[in-house]
C-alpha cells in the first residue's frame, strides 16, 4: 500500500488555520483588517474571557451581499486581488483570502452583514461546516461573532493563556490599528466593561498626535519630538523621560509591522547618539509606494520586505536627527575665535575695557594677566550649570592612571568641578563625574542588595499613572505579585492606576519608572508565577540600586583631589558598563584629535 495519502479538506483547513490563527488576538487582527478595508469609520469589539470564549467585531463599513457573505468563507476567496500584478501593488490590509476560512475551521462563527440597512444576510459555520445561510435584518455593515476558539482542536486550546493575558494581547492589536487609523473610532468592551475608547480624529500629523494622546495620555504626547519629516518617513520620538515604557511602533502604509531591521537601526542610533541602552518612545510612520513594499512575506502579514536597499539608510538619518533634537543638547560650539558678529571672545585685562584676545597674535597667554574670558554673544544667557563655580581652579597637571586596561589614559584634571578631562591616544575624553560615580555606586549597591529584602511605605498622596489600555491590563495582571515586592496598586476609572505604596528605599521617580517599564514590557507569560516574579525582582533591584546611587553620587561643582579623581576613573573603567549611568545618560564624551585638527584648520 502507498504510504503517501492526500489529506481531506477539513484537516487541510485546520492545518492552514494554525499559520493564521494562534490566539484570540490573531482573530481580532484579521477581522479588524476586514472592517478597515471595508471603509468603516466606527468599530466596536466585545470580548469574553479575553476572547477565549467569545469575540465580536461590529463595523459600519460597506457590508456584503448574501452570495459574497457565503463565498468569503471559502479558502483563498478575496475581493482584494485578482492577478499577480495586483499582488505587486497591494494597498489593502488583507489580500490573501485565508483569514475567514481559517477562523471558521477552528471556531463557531456567525456572520451578519448588510449593504443596505434592513436587508442583511446571516451565515453560521462550525468547524468549517455551513449550518445556515439565510436573510436577516441588520444595519449597514458587518458583524462577525467568533465563539469557542479551538473547540475542535483541544491540543491548540490548551496553549491559550489566561483571560487577562489574552485580553492584553487583544488590546495591543486594537491599540496598533487605532494609532494607524486616527480617523476611525474604536471601542472595546470586556465582560460588558469598557476598557478602550477612542474618538475619531482628523488624518495627518495632528490627528495622529491627538490619537497618541488619547491612548497614552497628554503627558506622553507632550514629551514627543517630531522627526525630521521626509516624503517617506515621519513620526515622533520621545525624550529621555519616555524611556520608562517600551513604546515602539512602526507602521508601513498604515500597517503595524514588526520589522527587525528598522528596530535594529533605531537601537543603534540610540546607542550612538545617547550612549544608552534605554530606548525612548517611537512612533514611526512610513508612506511608500505599494510596489516598493513586499507584504506577502508572512501569513499573518506582520512582516514586510523593502525593495529599495537605500531605505534603511534614509530612515537612519531621520532617526538620528530626531534623537539629537529629543536629547535636548547641542554639539559643543567649537567655532573660531575673533570671527566677529554675532559675538566674539573678549578678555578683561588689568586696565580698562579689555580688548580682543587675538588683537595681538604674540600676546602671551599668562593666567595672572587674564582675569576671565566671557562670551558676549547678544541675546544669549550664560549656561547656569557648568559655569556656576566658586573656587579657584587648580593648576593643570598630568597624572598617569594606575589600573590595568587604562594605562594608555592620562588624567589632565577637573573642569569647573563637573567634568574630568582625560587624554587618550587619539582623543580627549570628557567624563561627567556625577554620572561616572552613579555607575560605580550602582554596580556596588546592586551586588549588596541581592541579599536584602524590601519594605513598603505608604504614600500620603497616591501616584496616578496614565496608561494605555493594554498597559493598564498588564499591571492589573501583575498587581498581586507587585504587592509582595512593596507596591500597592488600585485600578481607577479608564486606564488610570493609583499607586498607594512603594518599596521604602525606592524614590518616587524610580518607582514610577519601574512600573511604566513593567506595564510596557511584562513577561510574555505573566501567568507563570516564577517567571513573572523573577522579572519583577530583577527590575526592582535595578531601580533600588539606581535610586541609591543617584542620591549618593558626588554632585556637580564638587572639587575632587587628584587621588580621588584617579580612583573614580579607575573604578569606572573597571565597571561592567562604564559608558552610561543607570538612568541611561552618557558618562563619557569623546572629542577626536582628527575633529580638533579639522576645527583648527590643520586638515
Amino acid at each position: 500500500m502507498s504510504k503517501i495519502r492526500i489529506l481531506d479538506d477539513r484537516l487541510i483547513s485546520q492545518i492552514a488555520a494554525g499559520e493564521v490563527v494562534e490566539r484570540p488576538a490573531s482573530v481580532l487582527k484579521e477581522t479588524l483588517e476586514n472592517a478597515l478595508d471595508a471603509s468603516a469609520d466606527r468599530v466596536e469589539v466585545e470580548l469574553s474571557a479575553g476572547g477565549r470564549e467569545r469575540l465580536v467585531v461590529r463595523d459600519n463599513g460597506a457590508g456584503m451581499s448574501g452570495d459574497d457573505a457565503l463565498l468569503a468563507f471559502d479558502r483563498h476567496a478575496t475581493s482584494k486581488i485578482a492577478t499577480f500584478d495586483d499582488l505587486e501593488h497591494v494597498a489593502t490590509l488583507g489580500f490573501r483570502g485565508e483569514a475567514l476560512s481559517s477562523i471558521a475551521a477552528v471556531a463557531k462563527v456567525e456572520l451578519l452583514t448588510a449593504v443596505r440597512p434592513g436587508e442583511g444576510h446571516r451565515v453560521r459555520i462550525e468547524g468549517g461546516r455551513v449550518l445556515a445561510a439565510e436573510p436577516a435584518a441588520a444595519p449597514r455593515g458587518t458583524t462577525i461573532d467568533v465563539a469557542e476558539l479551538f473547540w475542535n482542536v483541544p491540543a491548540r486550546r490548551k496553549f491559550l493563556k489566561t483571560p487577562p493575558t489574552e485580553l492584553r494581547r487583544c488590546l495591543e492589536v486594537v491599540q496598533g490599528y487605532a494609532l494607524a487609523r486616527p480617523e476611525v473610532g474604536f471601542r472595546v468592551l470586556h465582560e460588558g466593561r469598557e476598557v478602550l475608547r477612542t474618538e475619531a480624529t482628523g488624518e495627518g500629523d495632528a490627528g495622529r498626535l491627538e490619537r497618541i494622546a488619547q491612548l497614552f495620555g497628554a503627558e506622553l504626547a507632550a514629551k514627543l519630538v517630531a522627526l525630521p519629516a521626509t516624503a517617506e518617513v515621519g513620526g515622533w520620538v520621545g525624550n529621555r523621560a519616555t524611556v520608562r515604557g517600551r513604546r515602539l511602533f512602526v507602521f508601513v502604509n498604515r500597517r503595524l509591522v514588526r520589522d527587525r531591521a528598522i528596530l535594529a537601526v533605531f537601537y543603534r542610533a540610540v546607542r550612538d547618539e545617547w550612549q544608552s541602552d534605554r530606548f525612548p518612545a517611537l512612533f514611526l510612520f512610513l508612506d511608500l509606494p505599494p510596489e516598493e513594499v513586499d507584504v506577502n512575506v508572512h501569513p499573518q502579514k506582520s512582516e514586510v520586505r523593502f525593495r529599495d536597499p537605500g531605505l534603511l539608510g534614509r530612515i537612519t538619518r531621520v532617526l538620528r536627527g530626531g534623537l539629537l533634537s529629543a536629547r535636548g543638547e547641542e554639539p559643543a560650539p567649537l567655532r573660531e575665535a575673533g570671527g566677529g558678529p554675532p559675538g566674539s571672545l573678549r578678555w578683561e585685562g588689568l586696565g580698562s575695557g579689555g580688548g580682543s584676545l587675538l588683537a595681538d597674535p604674540w600676546t602671551p597667554w599668562v593666567g595672572n594677566d587674564i582675569r576671565g574670558i566671557r562670551d558676549v554673544r547678544e541675546g544669549r544667557e550664560s549656561a547656569p550649570k557648568l559655569a556656576e563655580i566658586g573656587y579657584g581652579a587648580a593648576p593643570p597637571s598630568t597624572v598617569p592612571l594606575s589600573r590595568g586596561g587604562s594605562g594608555s589614559l592620562r588624567l589632565l584634571g577637573q573642569y569647573k568641578g563637573a567634568l574630568i578631562l582625560v587624554e587618550a591616544a587619539d582623543s580627549l575624553l570628557l567624563v561627567d563625574q556625577h554620572a561616572a560615580h552613579e555607575r560605580v555606586l550602582y554596580e556596588r549597591f546592586r551586588r549588596h542588595l541581592l541579599e536584602r529584602s524590601t519594605h513598603s511605605q505608604k504614600l500620603l498622596v497616591p501616584l496616578l499613572l496614565e496608561l494605555a489600555p493594554a498597559e493598564a491590563a498588564t499591571l492589573g495582571t501583575l498587581a498581586d505579585r507587585l504587592e509582595g515586592h512593596g507596591f500597592d496598586l488600585a485600578l481607577l476609572s479608564g486606564s488610570t492606576i493609583a499607586v498607594r505604596a512603594i518599596p521604602s528605599p525606592l524614590p518616587m521617580a524610580d518607582a514610577e519608572r519601574l512600573l511604566m517599564t513593567l506595564a510596557a514590557g511584562a513577561p510574555e507569560d505573566a501567568d507563570a508565577g516564577g517567571a513573572a516574579d523573577a522579572v519583577i525582582a530583577a527590575r526592582l533591584l535595578d531601580g533600588l540600586a539606581a535610586g541609591l546611587a543617584c542620591r549618593s553620587a558626588v554632585k556637580i561643582h564638587h572639587v575632587l583631589a587628584q587621588p580621588e579623581l584617579e580612583r573614580l576613573l579607575s573604578e569606572l573603567f573597571d565597571a561592567e558598563q562604564p559608558y552610561a549611568c543607570p538612568h541611561g545618560r552618557p558618562t563619557i564624551l569623546k572629542m577626536l584629535d582628527s575633529e580638533l585638527e579639522r576645527r583648527f584648520g590643520r586638515r
